[in-house]
């Protein structure tokens, strides 16, 4: 799950935005015409499901029946007339952020019926016993690797049949696992989506304690300390699989390839061949435009306020439009042109900024490549004030989120569809401010103009378009690590009402 923060706290709506951008190109090429954003009264959210549990994840089937996980472990199926069944009940680890966590439907689902589901097996894993007063699921954050070695685990990336309603759970065929340090939030990723290609993507947080770097980057590499708290072990290492956006091929019986245009070319030492792009905090959402091949991503922020010359930039939030391989920085530099300061500490001094195009990863737990790739630039940054140039994000906190791009079908009949104005927008919520926005793009994927939309989601969590052209939602609700009772899955129609 995010990296759920006391300090980010939600904010009410704001304003409309203005009219669209006359003439506004999307990312396919296609020109917009000059319309002014629907009403509110246009759309019209139904309540399908006021009772998800903890809502990770979902996905929408050809018939619009709906899958979706509550991390806790529960998998939902919900049909078209509204009758919701339990599809499949699994048993997880759910310390701080992990449970059952990504959710998707195989390209071929109508033929095959495979489902993709990233999770958090218990494995051997210390628990919590309630019988006495310490608690023996927390990692130790000093001692001895044989300490927190005990605390090694995995998330599961699987797939499994679906025949309606039930996931027969013993079809599992276990195709990749992530190493994972247990005991220690937070960062877990786990979106999964696919290209025209058949491709598999899998996002993956840095797994990396964030609360004692004061909201700036997590380097402590001091002797004893626990190796929880260095994301450079992870998100900075080319030869660990957390902090990245992974991409595989998975093969007839379960196995996977590694496609050809990766970060890293198969049998390359200290690298693993998985790794699309790298150096990612906690990429929670992503989304693929499989009419383009085009992939939005965003990247959540650090806590801190304020940048520190001694220390770093202030938190920032990021998307991306991705086309390529690459690094994305994490936790050496926010942008190219916001870089973290090396820190000692155990002694509380700080060195020079990081060098953003030639990083280095001299951690003592790099397992990987001394020598990154340089950092490349997102498409947007921005932190907890409002930002001039784009007005429709407000202020507040920083939890982004890349939604998928809109597919207008005038063939589809459908009274609920969306209007063909937002065909080939991506869409971007803020899980901290309760908004969602359509992104305007030009033909290179910069943000030429950004229409907030005239609904609000609580605590957005996953979206997707279903095959009748509405938006189906999952809200998670105020809270942190909890069932809340405003927690919900909605659907957001467009009625063309006034």
């Amino acid at each position: 799950m995010k990296h759920l923060r006391p300090l980010q706290h939600p904010v009410s709506a704001i304003a409309l935005a203005a009219l669209l951008v006359a003439g506004a190109a999307c990312d396919e090429g296609h020109v917009e015409s000059v319309q002014p954003p629907p009403l509110e009264s246009a759309f019209r959210k139904v309540v399908l499901d006021p009772d998800p549990g903890e809502p990770m994840s979902l996905a929408v089937l050809p018939d619009a029946s709906v899958l979706y996980a509550s991390r806790l472990g529960q998998l939902w199926w919900l049909s078209p007339e509204g009758e919701k069944l339990e599809a499949a009940r699994f048993d997880v680890y759910t310390h701080d952020e992990e449970g059952l966590q990504g959710l998707a439907l195989d390209p071929d689902f109508e033929n095959n019926h495979w489902v993709y589901l990233y999770y958090s097996p218990p494995l051997n894993t210390p628990l919590d016993d309630p019988a006495t007063s310490v608690d023996e699921s927390a990692a130790p954050e000093t001692g001895t690797s044989a300490d927190w070695d005990r605390f090694r685990g995995a998330l599961r990336l699987s797939r499994f049949r679906f025949e309606a309603p039930t996931l027969d759970l013993s079809s599992e065929q276990v195709l990749l696992e992530v190493p994972v340090d247990r005991g220690l939030c937070c960062h877990v990723g786990g979106q999964i989506d696919f290209d025209a290609a058949g491709n598999l993507y899998l996002s993956t947080g840095d797994d990396s304690n964030p609360f004692a770097s004061d909201g700036y980057a997590p380097l402590d590499e001091s002797a004893g300390r626990n190796p929880g708290f260095d994301s450079q072990r992870s998100a900075a290492n080319t030869n660990d699989l957390r902090g990245k956006l992974l991409r595989i091929r998975v093969e007839p019986g379960g196995s996977y390839s590694i496609p050809e245009g990766n970060l890293f070319a198969p049998g390359m030492p200290q690298t693993r061949p998985e790794i699309y792009l790298m150096g990612l905090r906690n990429p929670f959402r992503f989304a693929v435009n499989r009419d383009t091949g085009v992939l939005y991503l965003a990247d959540y922020s650090p806590d801190a306020r304020a940048a520190n010359p001694l220390r770093g930039p202030v938190g920032t939030g990021k998307w991306l439009v991705v086309r390529q391989p690459g690094n994305y920085g994490w936790p050496y530099c926010a942008t190219p042109e916001l870089p973290y300061s090396a820190y000692d500490f155990a002694s509380g001094g700080s060195g020079a900024p990081f060098d953003c195009q030639h990083p280095v990863n001299h951690s003592s737990h790099n397992t990987g490549l001394a020598e990154l790739p340089p950092v490349l630039e997102p498409e947007l940054a921005y932190s907890f004030e409002s930002v001039p140039d784009w007005p429709e994000l407000g202020s507040g906190g920083v939890g982004p989120m890349a939604g998928p791009a809109y597919v207008f079908s005038a063939d589809r009949s459908s009274a609920v569809q969306w209007p063909e104005q937002y065909a080939g927008l991506p869409l971007f919520y803020e899980w901290t401010r309760d908004l969602v926005i359509a992104f305007h793009l030009s033909a290179d994927g910069a943000i030429e103009s950004m229409e907030r939309l005239p609904f609000t989601l609580d605590n957005p969590m996953d979206m997707e378009f279903g095959p009748d052209g509405a938006l189906y939602a999952l809200e998670y609700g105020d809270g942190y690590y909890q069932i809340n009772p405003d927690a919900q899955l909605t659907r957001i129609e467009y009625t063309s009402a006034p």
